[in-house]
């Protein structure tokens, strides 16, 4: 089906050009990057504010029910794994996935907030299945491809770099979305009102639709072109993936690596605590730094506490070439610890978080903009030391982490509010006062978990480079 014309890139070029870079790695990417972002930030909301289910089964279900998803995402992620090497196409081994990716992540994103009816049970079903076909089927299989997205378009460290830095560009404009039109706009207007958060997330949904494409037919896998033009390696490739203990044989090669073996524990550390603040956030702002849907706590928070990030686009570059990419982003670390600190300080004041918030920001820009060139390196560091690639076991190991420490974060995060007895807003009821512990437990996961990973993450960074001089 993928030897029709009509499923071509619409990339011809042998090097990378503009129109790559801003379609394919910036603009494209977006709709994903939105539909992810408001799950991670605001369907756990919708389900504690709206539907108010913290207490479902006693707070077992919003507890449990993340993690044994994250374990069946964990399992059909190796399995996509083993996919994408199989894979032979014209249009390469990771892009189909995308085209195959884009209508079950449509179709399960409204699912998720279009429960039926009052039933407790049927309700708990229904969110178990929708959200397995967002992030088991539909997401695996887009995550898993669009990893490789960098590390496959060019061996060319500049070309990698410039690609790299647009494609995390795209997590500014949908920062910005959640940061501005989300808490300033559509939540006052949506409140706890279900009708009108299923139509928001219609709306946005459609929005997304031709985002999706757009990053399928403006891409190309160049590395996977010089692979297939190796008989010799392919030979020994095809051999590989049909044998039984493939993971195993897959593992094996990539632990050779040392570059892979510290980008592993690198996600563990920065996705575990990374999810956790995330999750937080909006409680965050609502219950402790300002008052539920006040217009302005959240969009400040995100937006100007966040705003030195726009300047990354064009600060990046020029900090990684003077100080080299990993030393940019062991001292841009310790800067946002320091940051963080300031905000932890007293976690009540706008100004002083909006300032700690600031200098956070400005130690992250190389991280936030250089994080893909990372597999990039790690993955030509396994075929140098075995002489084979292992691009699709190494991105799904990549998202297996991320699944798994999500999973983790949410289950920890949901069984904490039930423990400490959130009280979630009724829509016809005066709003709620929170305790001292639960906003205490909101404002550790906010600013004390990111402070503890940055001090962690330089950490691990100096160790590497010191390893590899």
């Amino acid at each position: 089906m993928l030897s029709q014309t009509v499923f071509n890139t619409k990339i011809r070029s042998a090097r990378v050009e503009r129109k790559e870079k801003v379609l394919g790695y910036f603009l494209g990417p977006i709709g994903v990057s939105v539909l992810a972002s408001i799950l991670n930030s605001y369907l756990n909301v919708y389900y504690t504010d709206v539907l108010d289910l913290s207490n479902l089964w006693g707070g077992a279900f919003l507890t449990v029910f993340p993690l044994i998803s994250k374990i069946l995402g964990a399992a059909a992620f190796l399995f996509m794994a083993r996919l994408v090497d199989r894979t032979r196409s014209p249009q390469g081994k990771a892009r189909p996935w995308i085209l195959f990716s884009a209508p079950v992540l449509l179709a399960s994103m409204v699912m998720l907030f279009v429960i039926p009816g009052n039933e407790a049970f049927v309700q708990a079903i229904w969110i178990f299945v929708a959200y397995n076909l967002f992030y088991t089927v539909g997401y695996t299989a887009y995550s898993t491809s669009h990893t490789l997205l960098v590390p496959l378009a060019t061996r060319r460290e500049g070309e990698r770099n410039a690609l790299s830095l647009a494609t995390n560009a795209l997590n500014m404009v949908s920062g910005t979305f959640l940061a501005i039109l989300f808490p300033c706009v559509l939540m006052p207007a949506m409140g706890t009102d279900q009708e009108n958060w299923i139509l928001v997330i219609v709306v946005i949904t459609a929005v997304c639709c031709p985002l999706l494409l757009m990053e399928y037919y403006y891409t190309v896998e160049r590395v996977t072109l010089e692979e297939r033009a190796k008989e010799a390696t392919t030979r020994v490739r095809e051999k590989l993936s049909s044998m039984g203990g493939y993971l195993w044989q897959q593992l094996r090669l990539c632990v050779k690596s040392s570059q892979w073996n510290i980008l592993m524990l690198y996600m563990i550390i920065y996705n575990l605590f990374n999810f956790l603040s995330s999750y937080s956030i909006f409680y965050y702002c609502n219950w402790v730094l300002g008052s539920y849907n006040d217009l302005i706590t959240q969009a400040l928070f995100y937006g100007l506490g966040n705003a030195p990030l726009g300047l990354g686009i064009f600060l990046c570059t020029p900090i990684c070439r003077k100080l080299g990419r990993k030393n940019a982003m062991m001292y841009g670390y310790f800067l946002a610890a320091i940051g963080c600190l300031i905000c932890y300080i007293r976690p009540q004041s706008l100004a002083l978080v909006l300032t700690g918030q600031a200098i956070k920001a400005f130690g992250l820009i190389p991280s936030t903009f250089m994080v893909s060139t990372l597999l990039a390196d790690a993955l030509d560091d396994v075929e140098r030391e075995s002489g084979l690639r292992c691009d699709g076991f190494s991105s799904s190991a990549f998202q297996i982490i991320s699944t798994i420490t999500g999973g983790i974060a949410l289950g920890i995060f949901n069984f904490m509010l039930a423990r400490l007895d959130y009280q979630a807003p009724a829509q016809t009821a005066m709003l709620p006062v929170q305790n001292a512990g639960i906003c205490d437990f909101f404002s550790f996961c906010a600013l004390g978990a990111p402070m503890i990973c940055y001090v962690a993450l330089g950490m691990l960074l100096f160790w590497s480079g010191r390893k590899d001089s």
